[in-house]
């Protein structure tokens, strides 16, 4: 009963709202996309903020006073590009003079400077205007913020280090909304509406609910799988797995692929410790030969843990598969599945050679091994496996069109992973991490070596963009997906 009265006063709100897309006009429209976006409600109006978008691309340079405003021109730039929409970032050339500097009072603007600095990361490869626009941006902000406020500088402080369009959007909505209710935020943006106030903390609920329902669900998994209680290798990371699983599917029409993702990052985690910890090359070899012919006789002479790791990784594989069946009926993923965890062990175990035979690889040769290691085309498979999709009687395969996307997404993922290595494991040699494997191939420091990942990242994001940016339609649901992977790990990092 109540289940339906709250599903009612959603509609209801929801109703009430929609007419607001057509009652705000011009900067308006934009800030009200960008409200309902930051309040965690878009998947309740994607018709209408895409008619909204269509109307802002033919009509943006008509708006009043829009072509002097940086801010709106930013924020109307980024909203289009994080809609997968193509759009020139020429738009932006009238604010920055010959002497590659701001014009005018722009370097002053804040709201402005930031909002610029946040839509730079949207840029694709070869885009100058943008790359100069991020790093005088950052350099205005960095100097300004001993003359703001506590909370203004805190904010651009937070965005300076972790830019908006690397983040998990869902993991701040609830902060959003307080921010909303304080007023300090979003008071241009449809004047604190109470309506969408109120239909954001009924759905930021409804969803908290059903996500603390599949936490649930999965202990009681868990417990039953019984693993930790005959492997002491490895620690328990159920909760933190979950929640990398929200990070990535927050929404509620993921609630299967969200908890399939858990099981499959808690599995990820127990099998890179037994590759890096636990065992001895000999049985290395065999429980990879295990894993490949996805058959027991394998593990027959290997160690009870491994042997009982091997059995709840292959039950499990099958389990989920079934859940994907049950879920959108589709009967072909167990393949699929195998195949990505033969190819997550065949890279740790050739990673497990390079270490006990003291060989360290070079960049590119530790890269092409490291991405997969990462679990990144793993993950990404769990994903695919819920929704290949037909078109005109033809079966898309989705995992051939995201290929690129994949890639770019798991060497994110494994050099983030990378930047997080001690100084000290470095100097172990604990095992070989990108860092290391270019401080040897290029005879230079770590912080140089550091520096040089957290490049490669950055213009990794760049191709990102590139992929999903003008993507089909049908497909942009399975990119977001995938590009989330890399934006989980950053705020939420498995290992």
């Amino acid at each position: 009963m109540q289940e339906a009265l709250y599903e009612l006063r959603v509609e209801t709100l929801k109703n009430e709202i929609r007419p607001m897309f057509d009652q705000v006009t011009g900067i308006g429209k934009l800030e009200m996309i960008e409200c309902i976006n930051k309040l965690g409600l878009l998947g309740l109006f994607e018709k209408e903020i895409n008619h909204a978008l269509d109307d802002i691309e033919c009509n943006m340079m008509s708006y009043d006073g829009f072509e002097e405003d940086i801010q709106a021109i930013s924020l109307c730039f980024r909203l289009l590009r994080q809609h997968g929409r193509e759009n020139s970032p020429d738009v932006f050339i009238n604010f920055i003079n010959e002497n590659d500097n701001f014009r005018g009072s722009e370097s002053g603007n804040i709201e402005g400077l930031l909002e610029l600095f946040t839509a730079s990361h949207l840029a694709l490869e070869g885009e100058n205007i943008l790359a100069m626009a991020r790093a005088l941006s950052y350099r205005k902000l960095k100097d300004n913020l001993p003359d703001m406020d506590n909370h203004l500088a805190k904010q651009i402080s937070s965005t300076l280090e972790l830019p908006l369009h690397w983040r998990v959007q869902g993991f701040e909505v609830r902060e959003k909304i307080d921010a909303y209710v304080s007023g300090y935020q979003y008071a241009k943006e449809v004047n604190n509406d109470p309506l969408l106030l109120e239909l954001a903390r009924l759905n930021f609920n409804k969803i908290q609910a059903m996500h603390q329902k599949e936490l649930k669900e999965l202990s009681m998994w868990w417990r039953n799988l019984g693993l930790m209680q005959n492997v002491s290798f490895t620690r328990d990371r159920l909760v933190e797995s979950f929640l990398w699983s929200i990070g990535v599917a927050y929404e509620p029409q993921y609630s299967c692929l969200r908890k399939c993702l858990a099981k499959v990052v808690t599995f990820v985690l127990v099998i890179d410790d037994l590759y890096d910890v636990y065992g001895s090359p000999e049985e290395l070899e065999c429980f990879t030969r295990a894993i490949v012919r996805w058959d027991s006789e394998e593990i027959q002479h290997l160690p009870n843990c491994m042997k009982t790791c091997f059995w709840a990784l292959y039950d499990t594989t099958n389990e989920i598969a079934r859940d994907i069946k049950k879920e959108n009926g589709h009967n072909g993923a167990l393949p699929y599945l195998k195949k990505a965890w033969v190819d997550f062990c065949n890279s740790l175990l050739m990673e497990s050679r390079w270490y006990n035979n003291g060989y360290t690889p070079s960049i590119g040769e530790y890269l092409r091994f490291a991405r997969i290691s990462s679990s990144g085309p793993l993950l990404s498979s769990t994903i695919f496996s819920f929704g290949r999709e037909e078109v005109t009687g033809e079966l898309i395969n989705v995992q051939k069109e995201m290929e690129n996307l994949v890639y770019h997404t798991s060497l994110i993922i494994r050099l983030c992973n990378d930047l997080g290595t001690s100084k000290a494991e470095l100097e172990r040699g604990d095992s070989p991490s990108s860092i290391l494997c270019y401080m040897r191939d290029a005879n230079v420091s770590e912080e140089i070596a550091r520096e040089h990942i957290k490049n490669i990242i950055a213009n990794t994001w760049m191709k990102i963009n590139k992929e999903y940016i003008g993507q089909l339609p049908m497909l942009q649901v399975y990119a977001k997906l995938v590009t989330n992977m890399a934006r989980a790990h950053l705020m939420s990092p498995m290992g």
